[in-house]
């Protein structure tokens, strides 16, 4: 039985027209395009992971606050239930006020400078992922200008004529 295609049934490059494409078997692209790919992972794998580890401390830190805070303020009920007088009332509540006022002043600074750590760590975590973005950017377009220069010979046959010589 006679067929209509007169091309390989595997040769897909011969069912598509001739198009204007760049010629894709430059494999140094490739090894370059993983390398690059490889270090932007990398990078975002640390700003991800530095973030991460001071969410925890301060997380961690906040519950032991707050477990101790819980603890001193059962105490404080523990220990006005106890009181006599007036005077030992206001005095329990004196001295319990003022101490939970100063270790809250100590916690919120404490976290401040948690914040500030975490805030200079990802600050240059994020500046070195900025470098490497502006690196794959050059890499690519070195890729680019290298890929243009292997297919461009094949493509010199016929020099354009600009649009000042055709008006002429």
């Amino acid at each position: 039985m006679p067929s209509k295609r007169d091309y390989d049934p595997f040769n897909f490059g011969s069912m598509m027209p001739s198009w204007p494409m760049p010629d894709f078997s430059n494999w140094a692209f490739a090894e370059r395009e993983d390398k690059m790919e490889a270090k932007s992972i990398e990078g975002m794998q640390k700003v991800g992971l530095t973030m991460w580890s001071h969410v925890e401390r301060a997380f961690d830190d906040h519950m032991n606050f707050v477990s101790h805070r819980m603890h001193e303020d059962f105490e404080c009920a523990k220990s006005l239930s106890q009181c006599t007088a007036p005077e030992e009332t206001m005095a329990t509540l004196q001295a319990f006020y003022s101490k939970m006022a100063s270790e809250y002043q100590e916690h919120f600074e404490k976290q401040a400078v948690l914040f500030r750590e975490s805030f200079s760590e990802n600050a240059a975590a994020v500046e070195q992922l900025n470098e490497t973005a502006m690196e794959n950017v050059s890499e690519f377009s070195k890729a680019a200008e290298e890929n243009l220069q292997v297919s461009s010979p094949a493509k010199r046959g016929s020099p354009r004529k600009s649009t000042a010589t055709k008006k002429a």
